[in-house]
């Protein structure tokens, strides 16, 4: 820490110290990203703060980042590096020699392309936006030897033993956020904290490995999800640094899982609430289940009348579908209720659908409707996919 600085409005004031509630700026902080909590070391919160982690949402969507030339590469990495510390919904990887970035939907990505080239000056080009898709454990046994990974050091062989208990998710057992959706303990079942806040110590050394494996599978090359993984022991020799376990612990976790096979691949899927005139329901809902959507509800017993009140009506409580009154031939009921088949009502439709499928629904959504429909969208996590999705999948990212 350099300088401390208080801020009023656009002014800032250099201070010695930062009170109760202030809004202040610190300088020198070379490790710190968005997120992290600050506290006095050797005081009671250096082991423990009260203060919940904020942990970002899962990446959905990625697009390969292309330096304009040689010359731009390492301002291009550096920018991100950057942007990744300020956004910890980022994700960078550099897979195969390509650089993929990796966002929370293809917002989230345009503000980044914006953000490297207005900010950072960066010199690239974008490639195709893709959905992030996960992949899960296999059912295969691991290999004989399977904890243990010998190396060259300095000329001399050594050998690290890290061991690990691996396995799939339960359907009952929720993945932690930490982990992106996957569980790694220790050997007491405590939950393993991430590389983050074990710096300096063999713990940390093995969690940044067991993110490295996680982040790319050796089958698919996709992110593992929904794996249990438990840090039963290790040991490495006295005379070499702890720091080997980063490299040993990806090593042996990746051949765990490549002696597991390859297992389910899961889709991002998203939940849509749209909400469009009467006569453009039975288009809209054709329109989602035709791209793999299913509909859930289709307002839940409720209209949405132009004025944006709901009116009772239409719905039976038992879900089924029960046509009003004013949609009967029969003439007895068309002067009664021609106040209510007004062509201003609406209708919602409540739905799930995989995002690959929703990337260009705004404008899709527009043409069928008229140009009147809306729709809200959020994410719903990661779905294990059919056989034939499977193979249709693998055969898009170039795996089958």
């Amino acid at each position: 820490m350099s300088k401390l600085l208080l801020l009023y409005a656009s002014q800032a004031e250099e201070v010695e110290e930062l009170f109760f509630g202030s809004v202040g700026v610190i300088l020198g902080l070379k490790y710190t990203r968005t997120g992290d909590t600050l506290v006095s070391p050797g005081g009671p919160s250096s082991t423990h703060s009260s203060l919940r982690d904020i942990i970002p949402p899962p990446a959905v969507m990625s697009a390969s980042v292309i330096p304009t030339s040689h010359s731009d590469l390492e301002p291009v990495q550096e920018a991100l590096e950057s942007l990744a510390r300020t956004d910890p919904s980022v994700r960078v990887e550099l897979q195969e020699g390509q650089i993929l970035v990796h966002g929370l939907g293809a917002l989230h990505l345009e503000i980044v392309e914006g953000r490297l080239r207005d900010e950072w000056n960066a010199q690239f080009e974008f490639g195709r936006r893709r959905v992030s898709y996960r992949e899960g454990l296999g059912s295969g046994r691991p290999g004989a030897g399977s904890d243990v990974w010998k190396t060259d050091i300095g000329g001399k062989p050594v050998t690290i033993s890290v061991s690990f208990a691996v396995r799939q998710l339960e359907d009952d057992e929720k993945g932690d956020p930490i982990w992106d959706g996957n569980v790694v303990v220790d050997k007491n079942g405590k939950a393993f904290p991430s590389s983050e806040s074990m710096i300096g110590i063999p713990e940390g050394h093995i969690a940044r490995g067991i993110a490295s494996a996680l982040s790319n599978s050796p089958h698919t090359s996709l992110a593992m999800s929904r794996v249990h993984i438990q840090v039963v022991a290790f040991a490495v020799p006295s005379a070499v640094s702890a720091s080997i376990l980063t490299g040993a612990s990806a090593v042996i976790l990746r051949n765990r899982i490549r002696d597991a096979g390859v297992g389910a691949v899961m889709e991002p899927y998203v939940q849509l609430k749209v909400i469009v005139n009467e006569d453009s329901l039975g288009k809209v809902v054709k329109d989602l289940t035709e791209h793999g959507g299913e509909v859930l509800d289709l307002g839940a017993g409720s209209m949405v009348a132009a004025d944006g009140t709901e009116e009772q009506g239409g719905y039976s409580k038992d879900g089924v579908y029960v046509p009003p009154e004013w949609l009967s031939p029969s003439a007895a009921h068309s002067s009664a209720t021609a106040s209510a088949s007004s062509p201003g009502s609406k209708r919602s439709i409540h739905a799930i659908a995989p995002l690959s499928q929703m990337l260009d629904y705004s404008n899709r959504l527009r043409a069928i409707s008229g140009g009147h429909g809306l729709f809200e969208m959020v994410n719903a996590g990661f779905r294990e996919v059919s056989e034939a999705r499977k193979l249709e999948i693998l055969r898009e990212i170039g795996r089958a």
